[in-house]
């Protein structure tokens, strides 16, 4: 193939040094929008490809454009900026800049010719629907895409500047719907994968999206999406939170403590006009990130009745397109990440779980997280953000999906050095760099029990992609997620099974789900 024999000239040109690492070389692709340059060794890396045309100006809000042609070939060597959004004080360095025009995505490709056809992991970077990138370190594709996959990341537009619903961007839509921009950017990166990825060496029939936190829940929405519908064929959702089964707003109603979405952008302009001759840093300090009863962000994927039918709880394993191998997973302590968030004393911890749960709740909620003193509080908020955002969430939605597909579950159990000293425990997003297979290097930060267990769900995670099911070539025994036992896996300093089956948390959590997507109205906040 023409890419190919670039490649190949180029390598013969360079000396070769015994002992020496291999030099980077340079090759180009030629996609539907134009050629781009890449480089690496025996994994080449092209970063910042526009799949969209930049959602700027007048075309902020509204649904992405196809990108734009160029005819020089492109540099791929740099990643593009970051989508801007509200990064919470924990969000710690987020890599590079930021800017409106940032629809891009990065491909990295083990490929030897475009008629590979290997399979194609999509990851969809976390940070809440308000913050993210696809810079950092952790979550370089080079090591993955070593195993015989082609790795894709892409950036979609966050917060505000993603979620936005208003009267005014609903009649500018020809379906009538305004606010799931974020959603609508991750299905036209797909849509690019579907056109371009074989010219990388991809397979664009066998796809799997993967992803941490929103890009967890991001592919639960995209799984019942119409919209996404054979744009991908396998997932793993890892660490999946409140917002994919717990309340959500809704376009034109209210729901459980969220104003109707149309009503809420309202609040913030009366005409959309104003809204965008602003700066994004001044429509991002003026629209506040969070809801003062739920401590949930208010700009999330939401009931469209388009994007999005219906709550993706309800949809999940009762339509077609939600029957696909599912690997999904949750980490042993996840509250640990959100410690700043949480509260502190006793008084705040009580009005916590009035604000979080329905009335009839409380007490059942109290009484199995119980804290009598400040001091135990610092020990039962983590635990209880564990359980009720991130494990039930997890198992009922395996739960549904084991209905109608094969599910898999994990737990991930193991602390790294980096982690005992930063969170203490299995902390939210710590199982990224693992499925990365990026734990080599400094041993502070991870050592050899690490590597064991990277190595193993790496190899995993692209046997799942590679099959739909993550059992063979030497791994441990992963059976199916389904009743009665609900066996999953645990990845910690050793792999072990474990069964949540009878878990009275998450039979507690499923009643207080339910309860909160029956109530359409919108209550008092709690005192």
């Amino acid at each position: 193939m023409r890419w190919v024999l670039k490649l190949v000239a180029v390598v013969f040109a360079l000396p070769v040094v015994h002992g020496q690492a291999p030099q980077p070389v340079s090759t180009t692709v030629h996609t539907q929008s134009g050629s781009v340059r890449g480089s690496g060794t025996d994994v080449m890396v092209f970063k910042g490809i526009p799949y969209a045309a930049p959602p700027t100006g007048d075309r902020r809000w509204r649904p992405p454009a196809a990108a734009e042609r160029w005819t020089d070939v492109r540099d791929a060597t740099q990643f593009g900026p970051r989508c801007p959004g509200t990064p919470p004080a924990r969000a710690g360095a987020l890599g590079g800049p930021a800017s409106e025009d940032c629809l891009t995505l990065n491909v990295w490709t083990p490929a030897k010719s475009s008629g590979d056809r290997l399979p194609v992991m999509v990851w969809i970077h976390g940070g809440g629907f308000n913050f993210g990138t696809v810079t950092l370190p952790r979550l370089d594709g080079t090591n993955l895409a070593r195993r015989g996959v082609v790795v894709v990341s892409l950036n979609y537009r966050l917060g505000v500047l993603g979620f936005l619903a208003h009267p005014a961007l609903s009649r500018e839509s020809e379906h009538q719907v305004s606010g799931n921009y974020g959603l609508l950017d991750q299905i036209a990166a797909l849509r690019w994968v579907r056109a371009n990825i074989a010219a990388f060496g991809g397979n664009p029939e066998n796809v799997t999206l993967f992803g941490s936190s929103a890009g967890a829940s991001s592919q639960i929405f995209l799984m019942v999406s119409p919209l996404a519908r054979g744009l991908f064929h396998r997932a793993i959702a890892q660490s999946l939170g409140y917002s994919a089964a717990g309340p959500k707003p809704r376009l034109r109603v209210p729901s459980y403590r969220f104003a109707a979405a149309e009503a809420h952008g309202l609040s913030l302009a009366a005409d959309i006009a104003t809204l965008r001759g602003l700066s994004a840093d001044e429509v991002l300090a003026r629209a506040p990130n969070t809801s003062e009863t739920l401590g949930l962000s208010l700009y999330v994927p939401l009931v469209d009745g388009y994007v999005v039918p219906d709550d993706p709880a309800l949809l999940v394993g009762t339509n077609n397109q939600s029957k696909l191998p599912l690997l999904i997973g949750h980490n042993a302590d996840e509250g640990l990440f959100y410690v700043r968030d949480l509260p502190k004393t006793l008084e705040d911890y009580r009005a916590f779980v009035r604000a979080r749960f329905p009335a009839e709740f409380v007490d059942a909620v109290l009484a199995r997280y119980p804290a009598a003193t400040d001091a135990t509080v610092a020990l039962v908020a983590p635990l209880l953000e564990t359980e009720s955002r991130f494990v039930a969430t997890a198992a009922l939605t395996a739960r549904a999906a084991s209905k109608v597909s094969d599910v898999y579950m994990y737990r991930f159990s193991r602390v790294a050095p980096s982690s005992r000293s930063a969170w203490g425990g299995a902390a939210h997003t710590s199982e990224v760099p693992y499925v990365f297979d990026n734990t080599s290097g400094d041993a502070s930060q991870f050592d050899e029990i690490d590597r064991t267990v990277s190595g193993t769900m790496a190899a995993a995670w692209v046997r799942f992609a590679k099959t739909g099911n993550p059992n063979g070539a030497g791994l441990p025994r992963w059976p199916a997620y389904r009743s009665p036992d609900y066996q999953l896996l645990d990845f910690g300093d050793a792999t072990t099974l474990r069964s949540n089956a009878r878990s009275p948390e998450i039979e507690l959590f499923r009643r207080a789900l339910e309860t909160m997507r029956k109530q359409q109205s919108l209550p008092t906040a709690p005192k």
